[in-house]
């Protein structure tokens, strides 16, 4: 007789999914082993928006979606380099996820947002964001009769037989019929950031905003078992200047981005999934280039012009383009005014001839109200025309979540290095590698993972000791 049933590692949204599925899939001992002193790992921190298709939200709406179109969009915009059994069924799921989240008592805003650069929005915003979702599936935890331990950091797995039956924190083992591994990802250790994932920490600027505890514990822990990891140097990267750590996703759609050739080279309101692949092809580095009317006029709204708006979102004026920031920013070096385009591009080192061709395109452009180029909303383009001229580098510094980890089975179950299940241990969430992509579909993605496969999870894990 094991001491439990399942025991789940982690509190974040996978964790908490999976516990409450392996109980309502018939689990009676359910323990939950945090590593941290506070439930919700780095999914309090979210915005806990979810991806999900079919749904009774977009049907109340008049948005016909289907798990096939967006399986379609997902692997195609990962050209299928991605574990296409384990994404079908998380694009299976992800819609019924949803309404099971909806059904325990989290409400979701009418509105849908568009996540990426899919064809029609299938974002679900929660109110109260990612908090509020782990509340709602902590107190249901509580209330089906999951335990948990909190400050239990795990040391090893315990096994038996080839077979994981429990984990052990120190000298303490606990038993279990099935260890569903849900602890989250490593952005928070820098070592395994620069091993693991090198093009956001090889930016030079590279942090992490997500919880203390996300530093990859289970890479080590299962090393024992010989776990597979995969999804090397796959991850979210957002664009940030150097000015400090401040959380911003996207940058104003009044800015322009060009290259180390003076270039401008995409659409700069894109999906930063999108934005992430189109700077790594720029050797993760671009310049944004505005004019004083710009940023004097951005300043004067109040209001960042964000092409997404996320229902109840209180970010008004953005963080970082604004004139007190930037005026700030010209003192310590790490923002570029002259009075001239000539002036500035010898400022930062391009062809003053090829960014004065490059501004007067953008001008003739937003005269003609259409980007014939990038195809950028017309309301954002604006004219660059009013010294003085500003430029400011930007990299893919953010570290939003990391996407290499255990490989899985499309029921959670954790392979081997040879590509044999390893009994008794399954995984779900940003501990897993292989199914976020090189490209991230869009908001939602993330925390849509956790929710759908840590169910998948808890109930393979419940399933099994069955």
């Amino acid at each position: 007789m094991t001491d439990v049933d399942v025991l789940v590692i982690g509190s974040g949204a996978a964790g908490l999914s999976a516990a409450l599925a392996a109980r309502q899939a018939g689990a009676e001992r359910v323990l939950v082993a945090e590593g941290e002193s506070i439930i919700g790992g780095s999914s309090r921190l979210s915005g806990g928006l979810m991806m999900g298709a079919a749904t009774r939200y977009q049907e109340a709406q008049g948005i016909v979606d289907s798990p096939e179109a967006l399986l379609h969009d997902y692997m195609t915009l990962n050209q299928w380099k991605v574990e296409a059994g384990v994404v079908e069924r998380l694009t299976q799921r992800a819609g019924l996820a949803v309404e099971w989240l909806g059904d325990l008592g989290v409400e979701f805003y009418d509105q849908l947002v568009f996540g990426g650069d899919e064809t029609v929005p299938r974002v679900h915003c929660p109110i109260g964001r990612g908090q509020a979702v782990v509340d709602v599936l902590y107190r249901h935890c509580r209330e089906s009769g999951v335990d948990f331990a909190l400050g239990q950091r795990v040391d090893r797995l315990l096994v038996a037989d080839g077979a994981v039956v429990g984990i052990a924190v120190g000298d303490d083992e606990i038993t279990a019929g099935s260890v569903v591994v849900a602890s989250g990802g490593f952005g928070a250790d820098e070592d395994k950031r620069r091993q693991l994932f090198p093009s956001v920490y090889d930016t030079g600027w590279s942090y992490y905003i997500g919880a203390d505890g996300s530093r990859g514990d289970a890479l080590d822990f299962t090393r024992d078992v010989k776990a597979q990891v995969t999804g090397f140097n796959r991850g979210l990267r957002l664009l940030h200047t150097d000015f400090d750590r401040m959380y911003e996703a996207y940058i104003p759609g009044w800015l322009i981005l060009v290259n180390r050739q003076g270039h401008r080279f995409c659409n700069e309101t894109a999906p930063y999934g999108i934005m992430d692949g189109l700077l790594q092809e720029q050797g993760d580095f671009a310049f944004a280039i505005f004019d004083h009317k710009a940023l004097v006029d951005a300043t004067a709204l109040g209001v960042a012009r964000y092409k997404q708006s996320i229902p109840g979102s209180t970010k008004k004026q953005s963080p970082h383009w604004n004139m007190d920031v930037i005026e700030l920013m010209l003192k310590e070096g790490k923002v570029h005014r002259s009075q001239t385009l000539t002036e500035l591009a010898g400022a930062i080192g391009v062809p003053a001839d090829t960014l004065q061709a490059t501004v007067d395109r953008v001008n003739a452009l937003a005269e003609l109200h259409e980007d014939q180029d990038y195809l950028k909303d017309p309301k954002f383009l604006e004219p660059i025309a009013t010294g003085p001229f500003y430029a400011v580098e930007v990299r893919p510094a953010t570290c939003c979540f990391t996407a290499c980890g255990l490989r899985i089975t499309r029921d959670a179950e954790v392979l081997d290095d040879t590509g044999r299940v390893i009994p008794g241990l399954f995984a779900a969430g940003e501990v897993t590698g292989g199914v976020i992509g090189p490209r991230y579909v869009g908001s939602g993605n993330s925390y849509g993972n956790c929710v759908t496969m840590g169910r998948v999870a808890g109930q393979t894990a419940a399933a099994h000791v069955a």
